[in-house]
């Protein structure tokens, strides 16, 4: 009797977990049947063929083993049109939203914050709109945050730190909407944050003081083009691990932090286009993992030091529309060195003789021009092997064009205009077989166009003009 007893008791609570479970595969697809009633555009009719399948075999779906419940809905760039359904939220067990790339608009419903057990939501690089919801912060699983490129308005709330008792919250990327007010005090007390991106907003306000002492994470802290303003915090250096510091197009103001020197793991610095006053810090040459640096247009002075110029993993550096002066410095012990721009300074004195020694032959980019530079160009010029824009233009430049510019075989753009030269151009260009554009106005220049110039068939742009060329 007793085994009848506990067979029938089994048998009830198969058939309830039974009835629950298939309850719960049904609340899921009544969820996703309402999501995809809210679409009013797919052209890639990636939902028409989901009618008498599994939802688990739905395009984009995924399903835990043990339950079968959703818990992965991943829609990225199928150029979706239509607003997100509130039923989503009942979608209990997902864990990962990516309905990123598409054209979804309107407001991200309250009822998504019933996904309790979400560890990534990307909305990114849609149409929503309106402020960004409070209800984000009450998410406990929440890791990765995606709204970029979309067109929420308002202020940042401080409730996206709500969960900062978990410490959770590891990416926050609000890059390209239309955010005002400053940055919460708040976010910088999230000490699980990897990476923050609000760059392309109109945020203004002052980076707090202790910015970096609940952030022992952080690799990433992207926040240029805003109205942010006063003195980067000296405090910068405890951010220990950033691999990635973005502050340009904003009005901060002072003198580059020293402190920057600190950040032993940086490989990319952009400071550019704010409103600092001094020098470039020596400290930066101690950055010996950076392979980007970009500080143009921020109204430095002084020659650039010489301790930049060990920095051997260095493959970028822009430095142009400030107020440097001094000569060009030799650049042997950058070796990575792609892209090199210095024009619109106030570097003077003649070009290195060893400008382009062979321990730089993976420059691709010379930008020079708009400086107070005199004498030749140096002949090693053809040394940068790979070179493909040479820009010389605005200068003082004087003597013969060498003619082992016709050895650069990868050269794409030429400019060596408004400088001071004598004799002709040389027939030597002819070769450059790759060269598009080839400017060389109002350079002091005569005699005859050679023939060979006109064989280049990738040519599209050709200035010579106010010069004393002559001939038929």
């Amino acid at each position: 009797m007793e085994n009848i007893i506990l067979s029938f008791a089994v048998s009830v609570l198969l058939l309830h977990s039974f009835a629950h479970s298939l309850n719960s595969i049904t609340t899921d697809k009544h969820a996703l049947i309402s999501f995809k009633n809210s679409i009013t555009s797919d052209p890639y009719a990636i939902l028409s063929t989901q009618n008498n399948t599994s939802v688990c075999n739905w395009i984009g779906v995924s399903c835990g083993l043990k339950h079968r419940r959703v818990t992965a809905l991943n829609l990225s760039g199928y150029g979706l049109v239509g607003t997100v359904a509130p039923h989503l939220g009942n979608l209990t067990f997902l864990r990962y939203l990516d309905i990123s790339f598409n054209n979804f608009s309107g407001f991200l419903p309250f009822e998504l914050s019933k996904l309790r057990h979400l560890k990534v939501m990307n909305v990114g690089a849609n149409s929503f709109t309106g402020e960004i919801p409070t209800w984000l912060g009450s998410l406990p699983r929440l890791e990765k945050l995606y709204l970029y490129k979309n067109t929420f308005l308002g202020t940042i709330p401080s409730s996206l730190s709500n969960n900062t008792k978990k410490q959770m919250l590891q990416i926050l990327n609000l890059n390209y909407n239309q955010l005002s007010g400053s940055i919460p005090y708040a976010i910088f007390n999230v000490s699980s944050l990897r990476e923050i991106r609000i760059r392309n907003n109109s945020l203004s306000g002052w980076l707090p003081s202790d910015m970096c002492d609940n952030l022992p994470n952080i690799e990433a802290l992207i926040i240029s083009a805003n109205q942010l303003s006063g003195e980067i915090p000296p405090n910068i250096r405890e951010c220990r691990h950033l691999q990635e510091l973005r502050l340009s197009i904003n009005h901060f103001n002072g003198k580059i932090p020293s402190e920057i020197g600190s950040l032993s793991r940086l490989k990319e610095l952009y400071l550019g286009f704010n409103d600092f006053r001094g020098m470039i810090p020596d400290e930066i040459g101690n950055l010996s993992q950076l392979e980007k640096l970009s500080i143009p247009g921020s109204s430095l002075t002084g020659n650039i030091p010489s301790s930049m110029l060990n920095i051997s993993s260095l493959k970028f550096m822009d430095l142009s529309n400030n107020t440097l002066s001094g000569n060009i410095p030799t650049f042997h012990h950058l070796p990575k060195l792609e892209e090199l721009y210095l024009s619109h300074n106030n570097f003077e004195g003649w070009l290195p003789s060893d400008v382009c020694s062979s321990n730089m032959s993976n420059i691709k980019t010379l930008e020079l021009y708009g400086n107070q530079l005199q004498g030749p160009i140096p002949p090693n010029i053809w040394k940068c092997t790979h070179l493909e824009i040479l820009a010389l233009s605005y200068n003082n430049l004087s003597g013969n064009i060498p003619f082992e510019i016709g050895n650069m075989s990868t050269l794409r753009e030429l400019y060596l205009g408004w400088n001071d030269f004598q004799g002709g151009i040389p027939a030597e260009i002819g070769k450059l077989t790759r060269l598009e554009v080839l400017n060389i106005a109002n350079a002091s220049l005569t005699g005859n166009i050679p023939t060979s110039i006109f064989n280049i068939s990738t040519l599209t742009t050709l200035s010579l003009s106010y010069n004393s060329l002559s001939g038929k």
